[in-house]
């Protein structure tokens, strides 16, 4: 995990020890960022990730708050989606589903067993991290499945692509572990790309990475509909 993450995996365990359950909302970020021995830049970041996860909320003036498992509507943190005014969370998926579609291809006609293990090794977290209630831990299992995946693939351009627009599906990726009650689906949808993969089938492993990110944008609240498909 990078050290955004770390601050956020602190303030995910905080709220869940029902620290600051009683006043609802988070200390100061000036404070705040001196007890963690932080910048606040970097806390900033990772207030931002626990909204997209929906775990916080923040209202300007006000500060921020800690919101309900499953909460929506006006002022709740579910579904947040930090760079709606820029992107459609529509075309994010949209993209997400043509690079990740091409890599899965490329990637089931290469992959070796140490690939395939790799692979489910980053299921191992995610169901770890499920387990424990860690949305943190889950989020990042996510990223190093969908990161293994590319670099199996073997293409240098493909790689460069994904990183490129790395924190844009990471936006997209924690909006759609904001549902608690469906964060474990990914786990299975990662386990038959797996599946998928280990036939060789390039075509079924494209259509078993277009069933994900169909339901990665359900999961966001999107009935998303691949062009072509």
């Amino acid at each position: 995990m990078n050290t955004v993450e770390h601050i956020a995996q602190q303030l995910q365990a905080r709220i869940r020890q029902s620290e600051w359950a009683q006043a609802g909302k988070l200390p100061g970020q000036r404070q705040l960022a001196e007890e963690l021995g932080v910048s606040r830049a970097s806390l900033r970041e990772a207030i931002t990730m626990l909204e997209g996860l929906g775990l916080l909320r923040s209202e300007a003036g006000r500060g921020v708050f800690i919101a309900r498992p499953g909460e929506k509507g006006l002022g709740s943190a579910y579904g947040r989606w930090r760079f709606q005014g820029r992107y459609a969370l529509r075309d994010v998926y949209l993209v997400r589903n043509q690079l990740e579609e091409l890599a899965a291809g490329l990637a089931a006609g290469v992959v070796t067993q140490a690939g395939l293990a790799r692979l489910r090794a980053t299921i191992t977290h995610m169901e770890q991290a499920a387990d424990a209630g860690d949305l943190v831990a889950m989020s990042e299992g996510d990223r190093a499945f969908h990161a293994c995946l590319y670099e199996i693939a073997g293409s240098p351009m493909l790689l460069d692509l994904a990183e490129n627009i790395a924190e844009v599906v990471d936006g997209s990726r924690q909006v759609a572990f904001a549902d608690p009650a469906r964060v474990r689906e990914p786990i299975y949808e990662h386990a038959a790309i797996i599946d998928a993969l280990a036939t060789g089938s390039a075509e079924a492993a494209r259509r078993a990475m277009r069933a994900h990110i169909c339901n990665v944008a359900d999961r966001a609240g999107l009935s998303l509909t691949i062009p072509g498909a």
